[in-house]
């Protein structure tokens, strides 16, 4: 069944919303009887010009930073994990000030000016912080044609997209230790991942990503530049969910790198178009004219491409009259 999302990011949908979200993280980890790990990307520090007060809180506690390519980056760009003990005032306090921040960073403007997102999520895990923090260091650094890339599997933008895309060993592989990963994804929804209860030992933190799942990575970028669009056009409707975004624009996405139309502004189009017009609307016989003429050029474009295709076509495409 497809997902419809109608979270308008007011300050009334946010209040609600963070009600909702703080009762069911409180239950999920007291009746885990686990500890709640909080995770936050303080590379997004960076990034901005004020440091929220909670992250002055939580340092004057101790963090626990991941070594994420340490032999690449300095402590600066690790992300932090915080233990919070939820049957304690002052960490719900904690866990709640998160989720508001959480909820506050999801605004599709904000997001489109670049301000990124702190709260990675809350994460249950049958080992200690120190040996989760070890795994998802280890983990976001894959091998890609023999180079080492880092793989922000941690950062919320990222996350749900490449849950969509891996195949259930490579979740398992990527989760470890952790038995929950929940966040809020781009829509206002508490997300739960889950892992393996019991976790072997991994002597490799590979992933094997094949050239095909390194293709769709690539393409994350340009779908979350889909989905501020598509949020802030659907803003007041009712819209698909993050995942079902995925599953329409993948497919046309793989198609318009086929034309090798890589810009960002032409894949945020055809991804659009994509959602808005047709999900293979690509495949209509004077689209498909336009874009085999326009990937023979040196440097082809999308935008180029259908600059001159008429509403009326797009209104009989949309509509299926071909």
């Amino acid at each position: 069944m497809t997902d419809t999302i109608s979270y308008d990011y007011s300050s009334q949908a946010q209040q609600e919303q963070h009600q909702s979200i703080k009762a069911q993280l409180i239950h999920h980890f007291l009746r885990l009887d686990m500890r709640c790990i909080l995770l936050i990307d303080a590379t997004i520090l960076r990034c901005r010009n004020n440091k929220p007060e909670l992250i002055d809180a939580l340092e004057s506690r101790g963090v626990i930073k991941i070594p994420v390519a340490p032999q690449y980056l300095t402590d600066e760009f690790f992300p932090w994990l915080i233990s919070l003990d939820l049957s304690l005032p002052e960490d719900v306090l904690i866990l709640d000030e998160s989720l508001r921040l959480a909820l506050s960073e999801i605004e599709p403007q904000q997001i489109k000016n670049g301000s990124g997102r702190l709260i990675s999520g809350w994460l249950a895990s049958n080992a200690s912080a120190e040996e989760t923090a070890l795994h998802i260091g280890k983990s976001a650094l894959q091998s890609n044609n023999e180079k080492d890339i880092l793989l922000r599997y941690y950062d919320p933008a990222v996350a749900l997209l490449l849950w969509g895309i891996l195949d259930s060993w490579q979740k398992q592989r990527l989760m470890g230790p952790v038995t929950g990963w929940l966040t809020v994804d781009g829509d206002g929804q508490l997300i739960k991942r889950t892992g393996l209860e019991q976790q072997t030992v991994q002597m490799s933190h590979s992933i094997s990503l094949s050239p095909e799942c390194w293709r769709d990575i690539k393409l994350i970028t340009a779908i979350n530049s889909i989905l501020c669009d598509y949020r802030q056009e659907n803003i007041n409707e009712l819209r698909l969910g993050e995942l079902s975004v995925l599953q329409k624009v993948l497919p046309a996405l793989k198609r318009a790198s086929n034309y090798s139309f890589w810009k960002k502004s032409d894949l945020t189009a055809y991804g659009m178009h994509a959602l808005m017009i047709s999900s293979d609307f690509d495949l209509h016989p004077d689209i498909l004219r336009r874009l085999k003429i326009e990937c023979s050029k040196q440097d082809p474009s999308y935008l180029d491409a259908i600059a001159t295709v008429s509403e009326t076509l797009w209104e009989k495409i949309r509509t299926g009259d071909h």
